[in-house]
């Protein structure tokens, strides 16, 4: 959880939507994945890094996590965060095969543009003293989601909020499936993590 590299410091010689570079960093590939990168203004989480780019699920801005995309930084001093980002996204998907050691994706994610059942920031719950803490978030189905009705099985816990990006920290089968058949239906999902 603390990822595979100390931080870095620099200053951009090129940035984009989805990713920052800087000619002759010098990174060794991939060794900031789940890292956070921060412009001072917007911050992104690194999904993967050759010697020169940095590649990111989107730009956040850093008092809405969950909300709109932060705008495109310039050429501007960065660093790279020691240590993950949190992971505080959670996924919902239909398929119902039990989680796997190996997987590294949230199988059949869903992950329709603008629909209510795609990943979302979730809140974190925790008692003093308690060896446990929770990730809720409430879905609700809008006019972009297709394919209805959903038979929701199972969530994903990740690190990005871009779908089919970061890394999946945990993945559970609910214990009770969902079908959600209209506009408006609403999923509410509490995943508690016993520590």
């Amino acid at each position: 959880m603390g990822g595979d590299a100390a931080g870095f410091a620099g200053t951009a010689t090129a940035t984009s939507s989805t990713s920052l570079t800087m000619t002759a960093a010098g990174w060794t590939t991939d060794a900031y994945i789940g890292h956070i990168i921060t412009t001072g203004v917007v911050y992104g989480v690194i999904t993967t890094n050759s010697a020169t780019v940095a590649t990111v699920d989107r730009w956040y801005t850093p008092g809405s996590p969950g909300g709109a995309a932060g705008t495109t930084p310039g050429n501007v001093a960065f660093a790279i965060m020691p240590g993950n980002a949190p992971y505080w996204y959670m996924a919902l998907t239909t398929d119902a095969t039990a989680a796997g050691a190996t997987d590294t994706t949230l199988p059949s994610e869903y992950t329709v543009a603008g629909g209510g059942l795609i990943r979302k920031l979730a809140t974190y719950a925790h008692t003093t003293g308690a060896a446990s803490y929770s990730l809720a978030a409430t879905f609700t189905v809008n006019g972009s989601d297709t394919g209805l009705p959903k038979t929701i099985a199972k969530i994903g816990i990740f690190n990005t909020l871009t779908g089919a990006t970061g890394r999946i920290q945990f993945e559970t089968l609910l214990s009770t499936t969902a079908t959600l058949s209209a506009i408006g239906d609403q999923l509410t999902v509490t995943d508690t993590v016993s520590l």
